[in-house]
């Protein structure tokens, strides 16, 4: 038999180097095998269910059942079982993690159990006991540090060590970038519950992604951005999935997803690419993508007539109008975006007069969003004056309408003589 000092001694300093729980078990086993003859097991109970996490299995006889558990919580020593029937001799020695019953360390062989042999088997299960709360610690940290506590993915940080390591491997690299479209109008209209929803599709989304791309890393990277990097596989086959994932899961809310690649599969220039740099290049296509977007909308709203836009803003501004609460600020942030969005474009802006401002400026801006649309065709921006408010908008009709803009102006008195 091992001399069991040194045996415990270097138990204690192979526990110090693990990281995770499952090679605890491992080494608590074989270390164990070294001290004590006999079938070793170790098991852990959740909800009072007895599992076998590592070493021989077992059977009905030999199972421990409610009244050796009760005793061990009570107690929290080592148990000799003697023989009982068909039942071997059996050693029971508990296993807590942070004062809590967790598990133990079961023994059988066909003769009795010594008290040497459970103060050996004791020991073993306090090393293994004090690990397995460590390295539980570290990956609770690990956690906190690399997840995204809203969708469930990595962070940025992440991000950046998989494509620092993927760069390193000389294999092609891609990294997405992803922005979401409409982020602002759902919190605007809808209330930010409904933004964080819209926030944990997408991540659905990119998981689906993901799976379909062996070995890469899903991220948020704040706000309403995120990323996903790749190692070894072409930059074809990482647009195809993105494509396929995102068309095949529509978002709610009528947002929409843009999202540009970038290949660390060198060009023309035959520059070496770095984490930065494919990052950026990502980020641009991103922008692009973003644009094209905004150009599509645009396109599809100009071949509406004026009563089609009419009817589409009448509709959207009153569903914000509703949600928006008494408040007149408020009412304005929710009413400008959607009437921009209604009528095809997406910047907005929500302005107040200054009144005795010895600067000599007239109008404040106190709110604003969306993406501007002035550099595509056709997209026209209109000011809706009510008392001390103006809102700015975009819209994609063709020319003035008198109509129009006879229920625009409606709808902003609305907003500003229905709040408070």
């Amino acid at each position: 038999m091992t001399d069991p000092v040194r045996a415990l001694a270097l138990l204690a300093h192979r526990l110090a180097g693990v990281a995770v729980p499952e090679e605890v078990h491992q080494i608590a086993l074989d270390t164990i095998g070294t001290l004590v003859d006999g079938s070793r097991t170790v098991l852990r109970w959740e909800h009072d269910v007895q599992a076998v996490i590592a070493g021989d299995p077992v059977d009905d006889f030999t199972a421990l059942d409610g009244d050796v558990l009760r005793e061990l919580r009570r107690t929290g020593e080592t148990l000799l079982l003697p023989a009982s029937g068909r039942t071997p001799p059996r050693l029971v020695a508990p296993v807590r993690v942070n004062d809590e019953l967790w598990g133990a360390v079961l023994l059988r062989r066909p003769t009795p159990f010594t008290p040497d042999d459970a103060a050996r088997a004791e020991l073993v299960g306090a090393l293994a006991g004090a690990a397995i709360a460590r390295t539980d610690l570290a990956e609770q940290v690990r956690h906190l540090v690399s997840d995204d506590a809203l969708t469930g993915l990595s962070t940025r940080r992440v991000a950046d060590e998989a494509a620092h390591q993927a760069l390193a491997s000389g294999q092609e690299t891609c990294v997405v970038m992803c922005d979401v479209d409409g982020l602002k109008r759902v919190n605007d209209d809808l209330g930010h519950d409904a933004g964080d929803d819209l926030l944990r599709a997408v991540a659905g989304v990119l998981r689906r992604a993901g799976a379909g791309l062996p070995g890469s890393t899903v991220a948020r990277i704040g706000g309403d951005e995120f990323c996903l990097v790749t190692q070894d596989t072409p930059r074809a086959t990482v647009a195809r999935v993105m494509e396929s994932a995102v068309a095949e899961v529509p978002l709610p809310h009528g947002a929409s997803l843009s999202y540009g690649i970038a290949s660390s599969v060198r060009g023309s220039l035959g520059s070496r690419p770095t984490t930065r740099s494919l990052f950026r290049r990502a980020d641009a296509a991103q922008y692009h993508a973003k644009r094209a977007h905004a150009a599509q909308r645009s396109r599809q709203y100009r071949s509406d007539d004026p009563a089609t836009v009419l009817g589409r803003t009448v509709s959207a501004a009153v569903t914000a109008l509703s949600r928006s609460g008494s408040h007149r600020l408020g009412r304005l942030c929710a009413l400008a975006p959607a009437i921009s969005e209604a009528m095809g474009g997406s910047a907005w802006a929500v302005h107040r007069e200054l009144t005795g401002n010895p600067e000599g400026e007239q109008w404040a801006a106190v709110a604003r969003g969306g993406s501007s649309g002035a550099h595509l065709p056709d997209v026209r921006r209109i000011e809706l004056h009510e008392g001390e408010w103006v809102i700015t908008v975009e819209s994609t009709l063709p020319k003035y309408d008198r109509t129009v803009d006879a229920t625009l102006h409606t709808l902003i008195s609305l907003a500003v003589l229905g709040g408070a």
